[in-house]
């Protein structure tokens, strides 16, 4: 390697380092221009790419890397996290077993894997994807943070601020962190502690989509639909998938029971009609709200982004 590539590598390794991906473009593709074989060019390429938002130029280069070096299992979860943002789960968690066919003890591979897991709503894969990310990388805060987001929602507030804790002790400027510390303050119902630590993670990263939904919840549980929605929403996810259920059908079951007894007790038909129109409306609240707050979080979110300063 020449003297001025060499130069441009060390360069491009040192602004990768520094998350200054913008700036490492352009030494990136010098080296590859006197080697357009380099796998690990390509994979700080990809790197640089996805952190800027431009994914299927990142897609492209990861899969450069793993034609040069297939045997590279970093490069595998590097193009797995390109599909991961490109939607794609079930390319991604294809790249992931790769990668971990490849290297068993790949903490950040099971890190992935967990994410990948807990998004398709298979929570207990996750979890034992979680556990080896864990038993790997005890230490790491984008693990534990993990852990604090697979219980924000499984509904176990107590566990969410204990993770947000242990990542903000590791590096109190977290974005997780301060997060899953807002998610366990909004829990709590301190709504202006909440609504501080969302612009707090917005200050280290205006585009992050966990921290613009943290600010949205703020301001959804302020308002009185947006309120009741959250406080139901809790619920459920507090319940789990089959409490839910009998919840749900178990209030139907009281509304028949109390319409029947109307009719046996001999009470006005204005009874059974306002059982019938409250059973109606909280049926339509549930199928709707979850639309209506999504538009409410849509607005938030183009609100703030909107402000000078994010």
């Amino acid at each position: 390697m020449t003297a001025p590539t060499d130069f441009a590598r060390r360069r491009a390794q040192y602004l990768v380092a520094a998350g200054n991906y913008s700036a490492a473009l352009d030494p990136l593709r010098d080296v590859l221009t006197a080697d357009p074989n380099d796998s690990e060019a390509h994979h700080m390429l990809s790197q640089s790419l996805r952190s800027l938002g431009r994914l299927t130029g990142a897609s492209y280069e990861a899969s450069q890397a793993i034609a040069i070096a297939p045997y590279v299992a970093t490069y595998h979860v590097e193009f797995a996290l390109t599909l991961m943002l490109q939607q794609k789960p079930k390319a991604a968690l294809a790249e992931i077993d790769e990668a971990l066919a490849l290297d068993p003890d790949y903490g950040s591979a099971y890190l992935v894997k967990a994410r990948l897991l807990r998004v398709a709503g298979k929570k207990v894969q996750a979890a034992a994807s979680l556990d080896k990310a864990l038993e790997l990388l005890p230490n790491s805060p984008q693990v534990l943070a993990e852990a604090g987001y697979a219980a924000l929602e499984s509904g176990r507030i107590a566990e969410v601020e204990a993770s947000a804790r242990a990542v903000l002790s590791i590096d109190p400027g977290s974005c997780d962190g301060l997060v899953l510390m807002g998610h366990a303050r909004l829990a709590a119902g301190a709504t202006d502690e909440a609504l501080d630590l969302a612009l707090s993670a917005l200050a280290q990263d205006p585009g992050d989509q966990d921290a613009l939904s943290l600010l949205a919840a703020t301001k959804i549980k302020a308002n009185l639909l947006g309120g009741l929605w959250w406080k139901w929403n809790r619920l459920l996810v507090k319940l789990g998938a089959s409490r839910a259920i009998f919840l749900i059908v178990g209030i139907w079951v009281v509304y028949r029971w109390l319409t029947l007894a109307s009719e046996n007790l001999g009470l006005p038909d204005a009874t059974r009609t306002v059982l019938t129109l409250l059973y109606l409306g909280f049926a339509l609240y549930t199928i709707s709200a979850d639309v209506i707050v999504q538009r409410m979080i849509s607005k938030e979110t183009e609100r703030v982004r909107l402000r000078a300063g994010f």
